[in-house]
């Protein structure tokens, strides 16, 4: 049994401000200082850009979507992932009721899916057709900033027979405010992606357009590219201006609770291992966890993890330790629709991933979560303490033996145990005593250029675009050379340089906004016996597959026959890898690695992103792993290959968690492979790393 650290955090006041003038509250409503703020500098003609960093729980969603509740303004708000817009939308169709806007802004949410979907059933010739039809009927749309990216980019179009700007000239011309929330997950591609659109929006729009994003914790890559390019950025930070306390003032008035006092747990002894929270989720589900819930019956409570392995394999021991009494649920990326959507409402007892991290505001008092950086521990910590009425807020924190030395054990002591904190000094020790996280700088640089080169070339080299938008790719180069620090000549050249040697599959790698799903893989899904039909068909990754499902192979006619019988709509599996059947979940992660019969070494010396054929798995009790390696050697694969371990470059590099590196070997029985792949975009990403390295043999400097 492992001993724990324990410290108590402050609840946490938000200063109010009166209402501006020309906005009206429903009764028994006031506004916080940063939600006035972010109210005024919407309306300020001299700002293009507000940053609001107020703290998880604080009302951003109301400071964002007060405009369009007051002032009629058309808005579009994209989020992340589709479980954070899917609360969202349940959000603003309350503040729709309760301000009751007299232009009754028409409220909806649009997603691949839901795009797909519209795009069948109303037989419509193209998502083209689909993406206008959603912008002519709302006011106000909730989506995605990969579909927002895409159509900036002059994705969904006809070639030469649709103008450039039919599409994204549509969405601009609609919509006055373009909202990203929590973009702080994002990374450095994502960043390059937006600077690209907001410039394009800029110098194409005849009247101004506003971005506001949201996030705790803001993206500085994306403030210095803003101050590059000239954008007029304003940040509305509370903690600046003292607009947070953490006592209640003598004086009541002005103040509003927004974070209940908090006791925060540190297990102590975790290794730095994917079993460890497992094992400590297993050995204390009942004297901790189910205890809690006998001494607070009315406990609500939540386990967010990093694995969706993980919680598959702990539902049913926590729904056999808790049920009937408590309801436990699941909300991963492998849920169907309806369970997410029933889930976060109906359990008791909530086990997830990065789904409900980011941005989903339930009802709990308990919460034990695993964190892979310091902004992902902050976000999921915010989940707890937002509502009150509970009798007592516990939570755990599940983080590796040296993290929770460098907090409590480190000569400067961070934290001491059995101490108070305050939310601000408390969220400090955690950034400073995080591992380095790398924000991969030189990306947008080196591969986000190549998404101003073909938009330039778009605005340079169309008649239509020219006559329309005079001196416009003059002003936009001018603006992203700034604003990136590139030349635009040179990006034009790389990108000709690899249409000509046939690897268009890295273009289009560096134009996509998350990456290119290369090894995804259809799957029916046959773990949760309780799942409708429709939603057993779902898309995953190749490598989590492989690590921790068991599985048998489909024939691609089978899957598609079957799920076409349930209503699915089949497009989106076309091209997939493989057809998978998932039975159930490893209990140990399987061995595995890719296998290249060539020359491996040649390969990592020339420090470049390739694109490979002939890639294969090995796996030592794989079943149904040659069909699968044959399907993956048939396809050309965007990658990039070191000569250094995996483990090596996590360390030395300071990797997220989640970024995807494999050991690689050219010996097929080689049990401990030298060489590391990566592929799709954090193949880009980390060759913009290592271009400069020499190789392991030394035999020379890689240009």
């Amino acid at each position: 049994m492992t001993t724990n650290y324990t410290i108590t955090l402050k609840p946490v006041y938000s200063q109010t401000a009166p209402t501006p003038e020309n906005v009206k509250l429903p009764d028994g409503l006031s506004l916080s200082w940063h939600q006035v703020e972010t109210f005024k500098a919407l309306q300020d003609p001299d700002i293009d850009v507000v940053f609001n960093i107020a703290m998880t729980g604080d009302g951003k969603s109301l400071a964002a979507f007060l405009s369009a509740m007051t002032n009629r303004t058309y808005t579009l708000a994209m989020y992340p992932t589709n479980e954070l817009a899917r609360d969202q939308k349940k959000q603003v169709e309350g503040y729709k009721g309760k301000f009751q806007p007299k232009y009754d802004p028409q409220i909806h949410r649009l997603t691949a899916a839901i795009l797909e979907e519209y795009v069948v059933t109303g037989k419509l010739p193209s998502k083209l057709e689909g993406i206008e039809d959603f912008s002519s009927l709302y006011e106000i749309l909730l989506t995605n900033p990969d579909l927002f990216h895409y159509i900036h980019n002059f994705y969904y179009l006809r070639g030469k027979i649709d103008n450039p700007d039919r599409l994204f000239r549509r969405i601009d011309e609609k919509y006055k405010l373009f909202i990203y929330d929590e973009f702080h997950i994002f990374s450095s591609p994502q960043v390059a992606s937006v600077i690209n659109t907001i410039l394009l929006i800029k110098h194409t729009s005849n009247h101004q357009k506003k971005f506001l994003f949201l996030s705790a914790t803001p993206n500085e890559i994306l403030k210095g590219f803003l101050e590059n390019a000239g954008i007029k950025a304003k940040f509305i930070n509370p903690v600046e201006v003292g607009a947070y306390k953490f006592e209640l003032p003598d004086n009541k008035e002005g103040w509003r609770q927004i974070s209940q006092p908090i006791e925060l747990i540190f297990p102590q002894g975790l290794e730095p291992n994917l079993r460890s929270s497992y094992a400590w989720l297993e050995e204390n589900a009942e004297p901790v966890i189910l205890k809690f819930f006998q001494d607070y019956p009315n406990s609500k409570g939540a386990i967010i993890l990093n694995s969706i392995a993980a919680v598959k394999k702990l539902l049913p021991k926590f729904k056999e330790i808790f049920e009937p009494r408590w309801q436990v649920r699941e909300n991963t990326g492998l849920t169907g629709e309806t369970e997410k959507s029933n889930s976060v409402v109906e359990a008791d007892l909530l086990l997830g991933t990065s789904t409900i991290d980011v941005g989903v505001d339930f009802r709990i008092n308990f919460l034990v979560f695993e964190a892979a950086d310091a902004g992902n521990f902050i976000q999921r910590f915010g989940r707890l303490g937002r509502h009150p009425d509970f009798e007592t807020y516990q939570a755990y924190a599940l983080l590796p033996n040296f993290l929770v030395g460098r907090l409590f054990e480190d000569k400067s002591h961070p934290l001491e145990d059995r101490e108070i904190y305050d939310r601000i000094r408390f969220t400090n020790a955690i950034r400073s005593s995080w591992i380095f996280k790398n924000e991969f700088e030189r990306y947008p640089k080196r591969w986000g250029g190549m998404q101003s080169a073909y938009i330039y070339s778009k605005l340079q080299g169309n008649l239509h675009m020219k006559e329309k938008y005079p001196e416009l790719a003059q002003k936009f180069g001018v603006s992203i050379q700034k604003a990136l620090g590139i030349s635009i000549k040179q990006m034009n050249a790389q990108f000709y340089r690899c249409q000509s040697e046939g690897k268009t599959k890295i273009i289009d790698e560096a134009r996509s906004f998350r990456g290119s799903s290369q090894l995804d893989c259809a799957i029916y899904d046959l773990t949760n016996p309780d799942e409708p039909e429709a939603e057993r068909f779902k898309m995953y990754h190749l490598p989590g597959i492989l690590n921790n499902f068991i599985f048998e192979l489909w024939d691609e006619t089978s899957f598609i026959k079957k799920a076409e019988s349930a209503g699915v709509i089949t497009k989106r599996f076309e091209k997939s890898l493989c057809y998978l059947k998932f039975r159930d979940y490893r209990e140990v992660r399987e061995d595995w690695y890719f296998y290249y019969p060539g020359n491996i070494k040649e390969l990592a010396k020339t420090g470049k992103v390739q694109v490979l054929k002939d890639l294969e798995i090995c796996q030592p009790h794989g079943y149904g792993i040659q069909q699968i390696s044959d399907a993956m050697g048939r396809r050309k694969l965007v990658c990039f290959i070191s000569d250094r371990d995996r483990n090596y470059l996590r360390a030395t590099l300071g990797l997220p968690i989640h970024f995807e590196a494999y050991p690689l070997t050219d010996q097929p029985e080689d049990r401990s492979p030298r060489y590391t792949i990566t592929f799709g975009q954090d193949a880009l990403l980390l060759e913009t790393l290592t271009w400069h390295w020499k190789p392991k043999d030394d035999e020379g400097w890689i240009c």
